[in-house]
Order: C-alpha cells, then sequence, then structure tokens
C-alpha cells in the first residue's frame, strides 16, 4: 500500500511514528485484503481546530474527533488506486491513550487501522459488523505487538 503523510503544523510534541512504521501497518491489511493491495492512502495529522471543522462539515457533528476517513469523490481516483484519506488529530489520540491506559503509539496504529478499514467498506453500525471490525483490528493489532485496543 502506498502512503503520503503530511502535517498541519509541527507535533514534535507527539511521537509520530515514521512513514516506513505506518507502511508496516497497512502491509499487514494489505496482506488480509487483496483488495487494498497497490492502492494509496493519504494521511493528515491534524489541529484540534481542523478536525473539528472537518467534522462539521462532513458528519455535521460540532465537536473534534479523533479521526476521519474519506473515500474518493471521483471514479477516476478509485480506477487509479486511489483507497482514501484519513485525517488524524493526534491530541486527541494523546487525551484518549492516557485515559484508557494505552501507549500514544498504541492508540494511533489502532485508529489508523480502524480509518483504513473503514476506507475499505467495513462498518461498526450494528452489533455483528462491529464484532467482525474489532476483530480483526484487534488481530492486526496483536501482529504489530500491540495489546487488545478494546481492553481498557
Amino acid at each position: 500500500m502506498k502512503l503520503s503523510l503530511s502535517n498541519s503544523k509541527n507535533f514534535s510534541k507527539f511521537s509520530i511514528p515514521s512513514k516506513k512504521k505506518i507502511i508496516e501497518a497497512l502491509g499487514l491489511i494489505e496482506e488480509k485484503f487483496e483488495n487494498s493491495a497497490g492502492k494509496s492512502v493519504n494521511i493528515k495529522f491534524c489541529k484540534i481546530d481542523e478536525i473539528s471543522a472537518l467534522n462539521k462539515e462532513f458528519r455535521k457533528k460540532d465537536t473534534p474527533t479523533n479521526v476521519l476517513s474519506f473515500y474518493p469523490e471521483s471514479n477516476f481516483l478509485i480506477d487509479q488506486g486511489f483507497l482514501g484519506e484519513i485525517a488524524i488529530c493526534p491530541q486527541i489520540i494523546d487525551e484518549e491513550a492516557k485515559k484508557f491506559g494505552k501507549s500514544f503509539e498504541s492508540r494511533l496504529y489502532h485508529l489508523i487501522i480502524h480509518a483504513v478499514l473503514h476506507l475499505l467498506g467495513f462498518s461498526h453500525e450494528n452489533m455483528h459488523n462491529r464484532k467482525k471490525m474489532e476483530s480483526i483490528e484487534k488481530e492486526l493489532m496483536q501482529k504489530l505487538n500491540f495489546a487488545d485496543p478494546y481492553v481498557y
């Protein structure tokens, strides 16, 4: 899976993993799901005000959130192998990691995996889909040597 990263500002306070480490996580997804092979994804690390604005515009929720996934807007991009974009907020992830007793890195990888699964069509809108998605997240996190992301 191909990856591009961008930052809206310097997040030196947060331990943003290297592109190589994120590609490792994406590689596990690619191994599991053939339909993701060779696709590209963009990840943008956002400030709270940016992710809040995106959440308000696209989900009609006037509050910050940890991560958002965006599907390509045109069939051309899909045909060119573009899986989608992810907006992720390190500050919120850091707060959640502390709240849930997780490391920042564990929470970050979990949410990147979660977001990519959404781009692949997974949902957690009902209990059956939620359990399936969580099972995949747990499996991939274990392969990255992280604990179950749903045990707090």
